[in-house]
């Protein structure tokens, strides 16, 4: 367990799925692969996913490169469903961890997302939780496809250093992918990689101390 001492933070940066959002990406790769051709998806990454992420192309052109390298083009509403198979529960007691947190800390979003996943998200955030505005939990939201950048690239964590006017040394980033953590703590920035099968709002207590 990595841990850091509480006086040294005032900033806490969250990942957002399997940190705060329970998902399942297997659940939305195996979708895909039912119906997309192998040998048409070996750039799908770097030439779909990641682009689409940093909201270079529209929400049609992403579903329109999907159905292209399909196996035969099918009707689009199961494109859409594969892609937003991965979604899970956002549990009420991480909205209660949050609402704690900010009497604490500023805490923030950073996250590769989606115009697609964001909006279904914040639907079902807003039907189980009834919240409209999600983001005002935050002190600022960075979600990818809005501000062109995608983690891990390092110009990412320098921007939102730079633009919430928080110091590195005074936050902590929280990710569940180790590699997200690299160019964060290579700036300065306290980090802690989350594992999803344990409850963020459970172990924070243990992270910092």
């Amino acid at each position: 367990m990595q841990q850091v001492e509480s006086a040294k933070i005032k900033n806490i940066i969250f990942d957002f799925g399997n940190v705060l959002l329970n998902i399942d990406e297997q659940r939305s790769f195996d979708k895909l692969n039912e119906l997309l051709d192998a040998e048409k998806c070996k750039d799908l990454d770097e030439i779909v996913i990641h682009p689409f992420e940093r909201g270079e192309f529209s929400e049609e052109a992403f579903f329109n490169r999907l159905q292209r390298r399909s196996k035969k083009v099918l009707n689009g509403d199961l494109y859409y469903e594969a892609w937003n198979a991965m979604l899970q529960d956002f549990p009420a007691n991480r909205i209660r961890f949050l609402q704690e947190l900010r009497g604490r800390f500023k805490i923030f979003i950073l996250s590769n997302t989606n115009i697609t996943h964001l909006r279904n998200v914040k639907r079902r955030i807003k039907i189980d939780h009834n919240i409209d505005d999600f983001d005002s939990y935050f002190d600022k939201c960075y979600y990818s496809h809005l501000i062109h950048m995608r983690k891990p690239e390092k110009r990412i964590y320098e921007f939102v250093l730079e633009d919430s006017n928080i110091k590195a040394d005074e936050t902590l980033f929280i990710d569940d992918k180790q590699e997200n953590l690299v160019p964060a703590k290579e700036l300065g920035i306290y980090t802690y990689c989350h594992s999803p099968s344990e409850d963020i709002s459970e172990v924070f207590s243990r992270i910092i101390f």
